[in-house]
């Protein structure tokens, strides 16, 4: 059989992130490992080898290792089929980095634990959004993160009525909503006012951006095999639909109805402690909520 490989992805705007790159490749070589670059990296460290993302599947590849921040991540987990891909490995070099597992400092030495095989995975489920035109549904990208809904105008808000499984639940004046998996609840849809979900629960966060305040639409905690339908009602507006930053479709027209459901596909992350939940919570910790250091003999004043 076949020794898997592993493959390499990394932020192409980043010296820095090339550079740690480059040191991974020369460290996998070392260790006898097949190694896959991706196709945009590769004429910078090993032309031969490159491979487009869209051929690496866990037939093939063992793990890929992400170099950069959570942007590089959901673009390396676009681009991965998305039937079968491998789990993939975040080394961030970023400011944030709440998927990445590892940093330049630990690297190797985590790297060398995934190599034994010393990790579990996370497994993250994704949803679709679907443009529907003369009855019939257009499947757009597979979402990791969000989905966001938005006027095509700054200026200009939306109106929207919206549905989830079929039951009519809202007509709000907004500047858009966000759609957010679990994963994504750490993300734009925290920023919005969104809860954190914890990755163990399956669900779509429905999170509205600025509703008019008499309209009611306040942030939702749905189960992920719920429908979720949105209908655009304002005349002569148009709207746009960002998929995880990455993909966007512009000029979605008055009337157009998008439908949000579950998707067949998802991504796997590797995280090196035994409890995938014991994982995100020092993650959490460490990047996003911090921690307050209380005095000990901190009473109340009498």
């Amino acid at each position: 059989m076949e020794k898997k490989a592993v493959a390499l992805g990394c932020r192409m705007d980043s010296e820095r992130a090339m550079r740690l790159t480059k040191r991974i490749f020369e460290f996998l070589v070392k260790k006898g490992e097949v190694i896959f670059l991706e196709t945009r990296i590769a004429p910078k460290i090993f032309p031969h080898s490159g491979k487009d993302l869209n051929q690496m599947t866990s037939d093939n590849v063992k793990f890929l290792v992400s170099v950069g921040g959570d942007g590089t991540l959901l673009r390396i987990a676009h681009g991965l089929p998305q039937n079968n891909p491998p789990p993939i490995f975040g080394v961030n070099i970023g400011s944030l980095g709440f998927l990445d597992e590892s940093n330049e400092r630990r690297v190797f030495r985590d790297l060398n634990r995934v190599i034994n095989g010393n990790y579990v995975l996370e497994r993250c489920s994704k949803i679709t959004p679907y443009l529907v035109k003369n009855r019939e549904e257009i499947k757009l990208y597979n979402a990791l993160n969000e989905i966001l809904i938005v006027s095509s105008k700054s200026s200009k808000v939306l109106q929207i009525s919206v549905r989830i499984n079929g039951i009519f639940l809202n007509r709000s004046y907004l500047d858009g909503i966000i759609i957010a998996t679990s994963t994504g609840s750490t993300a734009y849809n925290l920023s919005a006012g969104g809860a954190i979900v914890s990755p163990n629960l399956e669900i779509m966060h429905l999170t509205p951006l600025n509703s008019f305040a008499r309209s009611g639409l306040r942030p939702i905690v749905l189960p992920i095999d719920s429908e979720i339908e949105i209908k655009l009602l304002r005349p002569r507006l148009n709207a746009r639909i960002v998929i995880d930053g990455q993909q966007t479709v512009k000029k979605v027209q008055p009337n157009s109805i998008i439908r949000i459901r579950k998707s067949n596909s998802h991504t796997e992350f590797i995280r090196l402690s035994e409890n995938v939940h014991e994982n995100f919570f020092k993650r959490l910790r460490k990047k996003i909520i911090g921690t307050l250091r209380v005095p000990l003999d901190d009473s109340p004043e009498e």
